[in-house]
């Protein structure tokens, strides 16, 4: 099995043409932005994921499971940073459940991605603390989004 040698080429154009072809806004890549960071995150199912990165990566693709994508940016040099990415997701029966994020680094990018599983039309809210800098406090991010099987 030969390693992927620069795992950007494949997110950043799956990420372009997800945003393209998503008309909803819930579903497109979103952002929030302070002084020092910008921090983008999205959430998609895994059969947008090929086999090959899917089976690189050690994600499950299946109809039901999706993946959390967090990227954290400096604003004056627009450079990946790393950080701590901790949360949580809820449904609304109260269920929470942890995320457990897997840092993928590449020559130019750092992700963090989770995975989820969900049924056809839930919503999960997401609690999410992001540390870039291990001398402040996190930087809280929390949405909703509403998943579909994929057909």
């Amino acid at each position: 099995m030969k390693p992927l040698r620069n795992l950007s080429h494949i997110f950043c154009p799956l990420l372009a043409s997800l945003l393209l072809s998503w008309a909803l806004p819930s579903y497109a890549e979103q952002s929030i932005e302070s002084p020092k960071y910008s921090i983008h995150y999205n959430a998609f199912n895994t059969m947008m994921v090929t086999p090959e990165i899917a089976q690189n990566y050690g994600f499950t693709r299946a109809r039901n499971r999706a993946l959390l994508n967090i990227s954290i940016l400096d604003t004056s040099t627009k450079e990946a940073l790393p950080a701590v990415v901790t949360g949580t997701r809820s449904n609304i029966i109260g269920q929470v459940l942890p995320l457990e994020f897997q840092q993928i680094k590449e020559e130019n990018a750092i992700y963090y991605i989770a995975q989820l599983r969900f049924t056809e039309e839930e919503m999960w809210r997401f609690e999410l603390q992001i540390q870039p800098d291990l001398n402040a406090k996190p930087i809280p991010l929390k949405f909703s989004q509403i998943f579909y099987l994929e057909q």
